[in-house]
């Protein structure tokens, strides 16, 4: 027996009525419910409020965080005439302790200013970065559209809130617990994106794959206590040696990988060597009076200069980075275009040292 999909029921209703308000609420509801993004839902919620509700002016405010300028309008949320950056800054003023304070309860508030009634509403807390709703009384106060607003805040509210959670365990899932750096999982997800954003701009990036040297002594000799706190100051040497804008994971053990973005080969040459560099000047504390020293090993492969695959780059960067070991370690591997290996320069045969410090 075929089964059939039951169609969506519709609700006929005249207008002026409960049921037209019903009417519009749900068929706004269920557009909301399909946004992904917060501030798409917050924005398209207002437009909401607007067009189905009659609602003149609304505007949408965000805590920036700063003393000069805490509350910061969101571009393109203003609608209506009344919300002007005047307006907003008196507002502002009056409104950013209610933003700050844990007692503000969540539904709906209002404020009188001159003679007109503000209502606003408070998405989220500080520590997930909140937004503030503004608008104004509907032109024709209708009691049904104020509980249909009122119920389309709560659900914001409550969607941004899931969205924080939603968000706070990806990021935990994709950390490393040692270090703080991204993970394995995580660099799976960011290739997938770097090469498609690579293909579709034209544009390049490079991995670097990382290997420590004389890694194992220091476990064997001061215990996996001191190798763990060595793995902890060698990620924070490749993170502040790196772009805000890099991305850095533990790929397991004593190896990590460098996402160096829109960069080329020569570049994350440079940035390997600088690397490797600053590895090999720094000595590592790993028991009273005991100082341990470790070097790197690293093979750099760019996209899709070596590779125009991601499995394949992670491959190539690989076997770099072992070529780097066989040649003696301590040292940056270069691919290239025949998936043969180049040495860069040795950090002590370079002449201008300036060159490594320009990115």
């Amino acid at each position: 027996m075929p089964i059939k999909p039951k169609p969506t029921p519709t609700l006929k209703a005249r207008p002026g009525t409960t049921e037209e308000v019903f009417a519009r609420t749900l068929a706004g509801a269920e557009a909301l419910w399909r946004e992904t993004q917060i501030e798409s839902l917050i924005e398209k919620t207002m437009q909401l409020f607007h067009s189905n509700f009659a609602i003149p002016s609304v505007a949408v405010l965000k805590l920036s965080g700063g003393d000069e300028k805490p509350l910061s309008e969101v571009p393109g949320s203003g609608i209506g005439q009344y919300f002007t950056s005047e307006k907003l800054a008196e507002i502002c003023a009056i409104l950013r302790p209610v933003m700050l304070s844990p007692e503000t309860a969540d539904g709906i508030q209002s404020l009188k200013v001159e003679d007109k009634t503000v209502h606003f509403a408070r998405l989220g807390d500080q520590q997930q970065e909140p937004y503030l709703l503004l608008w104004l009384d509907a032109k024709k106060a209708h009691e049904s559209a104020e509980v249909a607003v009122d119920f389309l805040v709560r659900q914001l509210q409550n969607t941004y809130s899931w969205f924080s959670r939603i968000a706070e365990t990806q990021t935990l899932l994709h950390l490393d617990d040692l270090t703080g750096l991204y993970n394995h999982r995580y660099l799976d997800i960011a290739l997938d994106r770097e090469t498609k954003r690579s293909a579709r701009y034209n544009s390049s990036f490079c991995l670097l794959f990382i290997d420590l040297d004389h890694f194992k002594p220091v476990n064997d000799t001061y215990g996996h206590l001191a190798g763990s706190q060595v793995l902890r100051e060698v990620a924070a040497i490749i993170r502040a040696t790196v772009r805000d804008v890099d991305l850095v994971f533990r790929f397991g053990g004593d190896e990590f990988v460098v996402l160096l973005i829109e960069a080329e080969s020569a570049t994350g040459l440079k940035t390997a060597v600088r690397i490797q560099e600053r590895i090999q000047a720094s000595k590592f504390v790993v028991a009273k009076d005991a100082i341990a020293r470790v070097t790197s090993s690293i093979g750099v492969a760019a996209f899709p200069e070596h590779a125009d695959e991601k499995e394949r780059l992670i491959a190539v960067a690989d076997e770099c980075m072992y070529e780097s070991k066989r040649r003696g370690k301590n040292q940056c591997v270069l691919a290239t275009t025949e998936n043969k290996s180049a040495s860069g320069p040795n950090p002590s045969e370079q002449k201008d040292p300036k060159t490594w410090s320009e990115r």
